[in-house]
């Protein structure tokens, strides 16, 4: 088998050819957002050329809406799929990793392959082939959402000894539990983690990972904006203010407010509804990052649906619910068409700044507030847990202020973010060894990167 020497002295040789995207959902339409800069920010760096296989767990049904994308199922839904009705999931994982440990051994390696059906062995053949995996950025090392899958993925990589990397992300933190004790053995062992926000640089030291294996870096989707965006103020003062709102379903409320804390938010996203339309004559649209897949476990319109049935029947045909489904680009450009969106989904707020619309955030996680935050807008920040018709209402008045006052500075902040995000790809670069960046771009953007651990 090779050692992860041999497999350094051949990187330096050659440049990365073939990456493979794990941990992708392309249904969800910021994690979508990600996929795509992701890919963006690789080619700039890397090259048009370079070959990226995109592992999805819904690949057939991501492969419909992104057709010039190239998807297969997950390793771990294939791994799950074969185990179904012939022995455990965890023997199954094991034989995955026992085949991608043994590759290279005679006989043996091939004895273990033998046992896998043909769709795993192309998909562990897609580790075996690559460059580079890179894990999706996004959230999903929180403690509310299971981490097989990607504790699978991560381990599969670390078995065949390819550099794993991954992409900007909010995680942790990471209760003492036995998942955790595996989850730290396999993020120490990653190439390189790119985090989103300083508390998520906490959560990772306080597992034991190395400072030297971490870097801040902005989330991908803000490498979607425009290098010459002109973002705009948000005022009260406008007659007809056309306002977008972005909502979601959550059932991850703090204890002892499992049961009333979605009617919280309905109750309150209802209240500022109505206020907008009744008495600031706006104009209000519910668009959302998830909606319009029928693949998809939820659909933001639903949600959106809940909210105006509670409106009085003289606003209800005031207020639109746009249904449909819409790729990254296209939701920048509807996102344009709005003076203000007021964004629950996480995702909806960023491609809003790339879009140039300022935004009211509601943060249902941490990552929300710290970008917030990091902007000088922390003030306007809703908090799902806390969440009433007078917090948002008076969120409004805070918006408006604090864009009224800020906005230049928030703008040049965006474009930092932009920045920082196209630097990810050099940082990766970095952490393989391999030359600096020729393209005077991504020197710049390399240069202005917030780092940890340098």
């Amino acid at each position: 088998m090779a050692t992860a020497a041999k497999w350094e002295d051949d990187i330096m040789a050659k440049r990365i050819r073939n990456v493979l995207i794990t941990n992708a959902i392309a249904l969800n339409g910021g994690d979508a957002a990600i996929l795509q800069a992701t890919i963006a920010i690789l080619k700039r760096r890397f090259g048009d050329d370079v070959s990226i296989t995109v592992h999805d767990m819904a690949a057939h049904a991501s492969a419909k809406y992104y057709p010039a994308l190239n998807f297969r199922r997950d390793v771990y839904s294939e791994t799950v799929g074969w185990a179904k009705g012939r022995v455990r999931p965890l023997i199954a994982a094991l034989a995955v990793l026992t085949a991608a440990k043994t590759q290279h051994v005679p006989l043996l390696g091939g004895a273990v392959s033998r046992m896998l059906p043909g769709a795993l062995m192309r998909t562990l053949a897609d580790y075996a082939q690559t460059d580079l995996i890179v894990s999706s950025g996004g959230t999903y090392l929180v403690p509310h959402y299971t981490h097989a899958s990607k504790l699978l993925d991560f381990l599969v990589a670390q078995a065949f000894r390819k550099p794993l990397v991954l992409f900007t992300q909010s995680l942790g933190p990471f209760p003492a539990t036995k998942r955790r004790f595996v989850l730290s053995h396999a993020l120490r062992n990653a190439t390189l983690i790119l985090i989103r926000d300083e508390k998520s640089l906490r959560h990772l030291q306080d597992i034991g990972v190395s400072p030297a294996r971490t870097r801040l870096c902005a989330d991908a989707a803000f490498a979607l904006a425009a290098p010459d965006l002109k973002g705009r103020s948000f005022s009260l003062d406008e007659p007809h203010p056309r306002i977008a709102i972005s909502v979601r379903d959550w059932t991850h409320f703090a204890a002892g407010q499992e049961t009333d804390g979605m009617e919280r938010y309905l109750a309150s996203m209802a209240a500022l509804t109505g206020n907008l339309v009744e008495q600031r004559g706006a104009h209000v649209t519910f668009i959302s990052t998830c909606q319009g897949a029928p693949e998809y476990w939820t659909d933001d319109a639903r949600i959106a649906g809940e909210i105006v049935r509670r409106l009085p029947d003289a606003l209800k045909s005031r207020v639109t619910i746009d249904r449909n489904f819409h790729r990254p680009e296209e939701l920048i450009a509807k996102f344009a068409e709005f003076d203000l969106t007021v964004a629950t989904r996480f995702h909806a707020a960023i491609l809003s700044l790339c879009a140039g619309t300022p935004v009211l955030p509601i943060a249902y996680e941490f990552k929300t507030s710290e970008l917030f935050t990091r902007f000088g807008l922390g003030e306007t920040v809703v908090e799902i847990e806390k969440i009433s018709p007078d917090a948002v209402l008076a969120a409004v008045e805070k918006t408006a202020i604090c864009w009224s006052r800020n906005a230049d500075k928030v703008w040049s902040a965006v474009m930092s973010e932009r920045q920082s995000a196209f630097g990810a790809a050099d940082q990766i670069a970095r952490s393989l060894g391999l030359p600096a960046a020729t393209d005077p771009v991504s020197a710049l953007v390399r240069g202005t990167a917030l780092q940890a651990g340098d």
